[in-house]
């Protein structure tokens, strides 16, 4: 790793939540997954936004629905704000991987570059990735044209 990859990996390891042990960062990611989820299901459910069926074809809706959020801004109107419903979207995301594929799951893991911080992660075999905030500024993406990343990224690394 380059210095300027090592400063980036320790600057990023300072944003991160500091817990006593990874049970105790994994009890936290869960209850924070849980409530957001039901945040999404109960707000979008009430405003009529999007069924959260946990598909993975629903992933394609959802980012139809942030997108149109983004537009009109209309995320105060849903019951979010911007950024939470961006990692709402991300606990979506790892939601549908978990629910559709067997060997999947949820798990908390320690960040190498510092003490006691930990990331929430999604494993399948030995794919592992970082969810927790995964889509935030998903609108500034520039490799998202289509407005239909979160699907593609389902498939191209759990189907």
């Amino acid at each position: 790793m380059s210095i300027r990859g090592f400063k980036a990996a320790l600057a990023y390891g300072e944003k991160l939540k500091k817990f006593k042990d990874a049970d105790a960062a994994e009890r936290y990611f869960l209850a924070r997954k849980d409530k957001l989820l039901e945040k999404l299901e109960k707000n979008c459910a009430k405003q009529g936004l999007f069924v959260p069926d946990y598909s993975v074809e629903s992933l394609k809706k959802l980012e139809k629905l942030y997108f149109d959020l983004c537009g009109t801004g209309g995320f105060a109107g849903a019951g979010f704000t911007k950024n939470e419903f961006e990692s709402a979207m991300s606990m979506y995301f790892g939601e549908v991987i978990v629910r559709n594929n067997l060997d999947s799951k949820f798990e908390a893991r320690s960040f190498p570059f510092s003490k006691d911080k930990y990331e929430f992660y999604v494993s399948k075999g030995l794919l592992s990735m970082a969810i927790a905030d995964k889509f935030l500024d998903l609108d500034k993406r520039p490799d998202n044209v289509r407005k239909n990343s979160i699907f593609r990224e389902y498939n191209k690394y759990f189907k």
